[in-house]
């Protein structure tokens, strides 16, 4: 998939949002080299998000691309690097990540996704749980 793709789903995913204003930033003479791709305002907080292609390690953040997030980071904005729509959300606060899956350290069958563990397993009555590994 296209960066160009990705930043159109983006763009369009967070124009449908209450409070939030988004531009894409276009590279011309007048601008300055590295600066993130999309900038806007979530309920009043400025944010910078620089878009790369999904699934793609060639697709990294070049030096100078780290430098202008940070300057943005360190000037009180929201930064962050989006491959897809979730990550921008992410980035904003709008979505929250997955909640950890618990296995039962007994039975090794029960499996519970939350923020914490179960207090005890169903199946075998174990008080003990395992976080599984990402």
């Amino acid at each position: 998939m296209l960066e160009k793709a990705v930043v159109g789903r983006i763009t369009a995913a967070l124009r449908r949002l209450p409070g939030v204003v988004v531009r894409k930033r276009h590279g011309t003479v007048m601008g300055l080299a590295g600066d993130p791709d999309l900038y806007g305002s979530i309920n009043g907080r400025h944010f910078e998000i620089e878009v790369k292609r999904p699934n793609d390690p060639s697709s990294q953040l070049t030096k100078l691309q780290t430098e202008r997030l940070l300057e943005w980071k360190i000037a009180g904005a929201i930064t962050g690097v989006a491959r897809s729509t979730d990550d921008a959300l992410a980035i904003l606060g709008l979505k929250r990540p997955p909640a950890p899956v618990w296995i039962c350290a007994g039975c090794q069958q029960y499996r519970w996704q939350s923020d914490e563990p179960p207090a005890r397993c169903p199946n075998c009555g174990h008080i003990h749980f395992d976080r599984e590994a990402a």
